[in-house]
């Protein structure tokens, strides 16, 4: 089954007619409520909302759906109704953008409150009024291509969940009825305090401003959603990129005058809601920049190419400041520009999987080492298995397939049960087709909108691999049975571009092997790529008893074997003159030859010479050694991933315990959560790195709680 389909008693979606089709829009609903035994709130939006009861935040929802599906959260709120009239209030955040993240669906509010099974307050009704959030500006820049808009507000005024009773805003009602219920777990959502603060100085206008000016900033328009920059009311790139940071020789303090900051450290990198408590003596510009990492010794809130900034601008009084979306971070500079305040708390409200579900713990003789590498493990699991598996809380917050096929194990591993997998696979085939892709593919990231419509197939691949896994995990053959005609589809596509060998030739989209040389060789024959396409025909054959795809399977591995290894070692690409003759480059990287023996094209007997090879010579200590100066080294995604895999499949021990340590402990010590490349150059809170878990596992160090 893919969804179990949910309704509501008598509550109706509605949202602002003034908001209908803006972007970037905070609309407050807030109703009244006694105390009462039992009470639920069932509750839903798009395309975020935040739950407050008496100013107390309670929840984040919902969790995310495909296209045209809604998932209901069911919270019992009853320990939260401690007064004779509990004020409700939910801000709902409608973005009408088009990103990786939250899909740009039209923005709606419902929800009723139950006792028992009586509904006796309803959205829809007058019991629910509705207001601007006008304290949450509008026209500020996007955080990334991959996600929405910045938070940034003005509290000056109003501050935090304060509205105006005598001006709510006439709602209308939307036809909505596609329902589904929630499925995965419910966070915890912990608040956790920063550990320290480790520097302080004042911020000076520079003599050499930067200018932060990233490439999806210039595609704003019809394609890509966002403001143009002339209009938006607060650039928070353009105010910081004007200073300079000054360090100070002192103890860093929590009381910050005008034009002074504060870095605080967090125990790791950790991603929730920023919350902070401040009082400000007079007006003041108050600026957050994060990282998960210090760059120079400093945060580069730039460095992932997104605006790792929150502003705030605040007049006198005291204020208790939380963020409307999850951001990732280990540090975070504090900048008072124009005033003074001081800071009594700053932190997260964690966003992460709920750690009741975990039945795993590491061994209480494990080493140091060891032992930094699994709470790495665990952290990096948690923060990217949130409501669905993503490849990092931070920069994108999206579904990508591939990172998929690592995390769902782990998922498995840890609490021995695939809902986030099934969750995460149904939204993908909710729809009869896929919007903007070619027909028969399947997204590379999903929910998500692809409005330039790119797409991986090597990603769609991957789909089909994990669903073989999937299956074995859970028997759920009637989800796998209700795929078969999408899945012949995606076949149907590929067979469009296999040549006269059954070779994938001159492969359209973005042909993915690895973060690595690997991406340079993708045309016009990619042999990782068709090795690939090997292993995802003998997946349909077995799921589907389709002897002949298998037959096809080993055929092309049969001439991949024969086409692509010159030497010892398999080829990357080959290139096709105007004659269609097929000539290798030449061109040989260490992932080409894991994706060969991953996808059974090589074996450990049959090619063993290759196998001791790569055993031996390379793995994490190469960079070291520096043997075989001609085949390209292997990033982390996925190369090292892949060749931890197969050592742990050879049994070979002692080679996979000095490899983890060599590829993953120096991330832990830095971040306390594994990384997307071997450098901390793009995201260091990876969802499929968590994978180490399994090798850990494998190697003794793990056992049931």
């Amino acid at each position: 089954m893919l969804f179990k389909k949910t309704s509501f008693t008598k509550a109706k979606p509605v949202w602002p007619r003034a908001l209908i089709g803006e972007m970037n829009r905070a609309a407050l609903f807030t109703a009244t409520v006694k105390p009462g035994k039992n009470t639920f709130l069932n509750i839903t939006a798009q395309n975020s909302y935040q739950v407050f009861i008496n100013n107390t935040f309670v929840f984040h929802g919902p969790a995310r759906a495909g296209h045209g599906f809604y998932r209901v959260d069911r919270l019992p709120i009853e320990k939260y109704l401690s007064k004779k009239e509990n004020r409700i209030v939910v801000l709902v955040y409608g973005y009408h953008c088009n990103n990786f993240y939250l899909i740009n669906q039209p923005a709606f509010f419902v929800a009723e409150l139950t006792d028992g099974n009586e509904c006796f307050l309803a959205s829809g009704t007058d019991a629910w009024q509705c207001y601007l959030y006008e304290q949450r500006l509008q026209y500020v820049e996007r955080y990334a291509f991959q996600r929405t808009f910045c938070d940034v507000y003005d509290f000056t005024k109003k501050k935090p969940l304060e509205f105006d009773f005598s001006s709510p805003l006439e709602l209308d009602t939307l036809s909505i009825d596609s329902f589904i219920e929630r499925e995965v777990s419910y966070p915890s959502s912990p608040y956790e305090e920063s550990t320290r603060y480790i520097e302080c100085g004042k911020v000076e206008i520079s003599h050499t401003p930067r200018h932060f000016s990233p490439w999806w900033l210039d595609g704003i328009g019809k394609s890509y959603h966002g403001f143009l920059p002339e209009n938006i009311e607060l650039s928070l790139t353009g105010i910081l990129d004007k200073y300079d940071f000054i360090k100070a020789d002192k103890v860093p303090s929590r009381e910050l005058k005008t034009d002074e900051y504060a870095t605080f450290e967090m125990r790791a990198n950790l991603t929730g809601f920023v919350r902070l408590e401040v009082e400000c003596a007079r007006d003041t510009l108050l600026l957050l920049s994060f990282d998960e990492v210090l760059t120079n010794g400093r945060v580069d809130y730039a460095r992932l190419e997104c605006v790792n900034i929150i502003g705030y601008k605040l007049g006198v009084g005291k204020y208790t400041l939380l963020t409307a979306e999850p951001y990732t971070f280990k540090y975070m500079s504090i900048i008072s520009l124009g005033g003074e305040i001081k800071i009594s708390k700053a932190g997260l409200v964690l966003t992460e999987f709920n750690d009741c579900e975990i039945k795993k713990r590491l061994k209480s003789n494990a080493d140091p080492q060891i032992k930094r590498i699994y709470e790495a493990g665990v952290n990096t699991f948690k923060q990217n298995t949130y409501d669905i598996y993503m490849d990092c809380p931070s920069r994108e917050r999206a579904g990508w397939l591939c990172d998929s096929f690592f995390t769902s194990r782990v998922e498995h591993f840890l609490t021995g049960k695939s809902r986030v997998e099934h969750s995460f696979l149904s939204n993908f085939v909710m729809n009869p087709q896929y919007p903007l892709v070619p027909e028969g593919m399947i997204p590379m990231c999903y929910p998500a909108d692809h409005p330039d419509g790119n797409f991986i197939p090597n990603w769609a691949m991957w789909y089909v691999i994990e669903l073989g896994e999937y299956l074995e995990r859970t028997g759920d053959i009637d989800f796998v049975s209700s795929m078969r005609d999408r899945i012949y589809s995606l076949l149907k596509y590929f067979r469009g571009f296999e040549n006269d060998r059954g070779l994938l030739t001159k492969l359209k989209g973005w042909i993915f092997v690895e973060w690595s040389e690997c991406n340079n060789l993708t045309q016009d024959i990619n042999y990782p790529t068709n090795m690939l396409y090997s292993l995802f025909k003998r997946t349909i054959g077995k799921l589907y008893d389709d002897p002949s795809l298998i037959s096809e399977a080993e055929a092309l591995k049969d001439i991949i074997r024969r086409e692509a290894r010159p030497n010892l070692f398999f080829c990357d690409n080959a290139t096709i003159d105007s004659d269609g003759k097929a000539t290798l480059t030449g061109k040989q990287t260490e992932t080409c030859q894991y994706y060969a023996f991953y996808t059974g094209v090589a074996d450990f007997e049959t090619d063993k010479e290759l196998w001791d090879t790569l055993v031996n010579d390379f793995g994490a200590q190469r960079k070291q050694s520096n043997k075989w100066k001609d085949i390209y080294f292997s990033n982390a995604f996925i190369g090292n991933y892949l060749r931890c895999d197969l050592l742990m499949r050879a049994g070979l021990k002692e080679r996979l315990d000095t490899d983890i340590r060599g590829y993953f402990d120096y991330m832990a010590r830095e971040t306390g959560t594994l990384w997307e490349n071997d450098t901390a150059g793009a995201s260091c809170n990876h969802g499929f790195a968590s994978h180490v878990l399994i090798w850990l596992d494998y190697l003794g160090y793990i056992e049931d709680k």
